[in-house]
């Protein structure tokens, strides 16, 4: 019996060291896990370098990931780290937008936790998001971070719901034209679409957009609660 337990517990230490990091972050995300979007940043740093955009995503995924679990003190532990990264790298590729909006959304991430932040990393990360758009506007992940930033930001400093749905909607035609397998953006711009339907009082459509995700992934928790949500109202 201590054989078989051995043996089973090595075939899952095998099957964790084959996952990659972008697999191991879509797990993350779908289980909401600090633990495991910490192995994804290890696995990019071992895939493609400390110094990676691989590896600013994932940080950025754990950052995102934060929000879900108030956990404060893990984001600012990793916060740094993930600026310093994005700023070297768009220093390195100037004409690279992505970098650019990924360091917009973590600004908004940071203002998200304090809000008088927003006094001067506002203008910061809404030209840096100007930026990633004219450099990048085919990029489904820049369209994903700017829709987002119109659904989060507050109207009156120029957040727009109904831009943010069909800025979501280009960012999902987008990804559908190549593999959308095991990627947690995918999966996070249709529960985006989904908020800015909501938003915009279009219950019928965001429920159809989650139903469709839950069809996709039926371990999409969080886009189960907030069919329940629809539901309930």
């Amino acid at each position: 019996m201590k054989t078989i337990l051995t043996i089973m517990m090595l075939m899952i230490a095998g099957l964790s060291l084959a996952q990659t990091s972008k697999q191991t972050q879509y797990a993350a995300y779908l289980k909401a896990s600090k633990i495991m979007w910490e192995r994804s940043i290890d696995q990019a740093k071992s895939e493609s370098g400390e110094e990676s955009f691989q590896t600013a995503m994932a940080m950025y995924g754990l950052l995102n990931n934060t929000m879900a679990t108030e956990d404060e003190d893990t984001f600012d532990e990793y916060k740094d780290f993930t600026v310093e990264l994005l700023e070297k790298l768009i220093e390195e590729n100037p004409e690279w937008g992505e970098p650019r909006a990924v360091l917009s959304s973590t600004y908004g991430l940071v203002m998200a936790y304090s809000p008088m932040k927003g006094m001067f990393l506002g203008m910061k990360s809404s030209s840096l998001m100007e930026e990633a758009m004219r450099l990048q506007p085919e990029s489904p992940l820049v369209q994903k971070l700017f829709a987002g930033s119109k659904l989060y930001t507050p109207e009156m400093f120029g957040g727009d719901p109904e831009v943010a749905v069909s800025t979501f909607q280009k960012a999902l035609e987008i990804y559908e034209q190549s593999d959308t397998t095991e990627n947690w953006l995918y999966l996070d711009t249709m529960m985006g679409l989904a908020l800015a339907y909501r938003k915009t009082d279009q219950n019928e459509k965001a429920k159809a957009t989650l139903e469709r995700a839950v069809a996709i992934e039926p371990q999409y928790h969080w886009a189960k609660s907030v069919l329940e949500k629809i539901n309930k109202s």
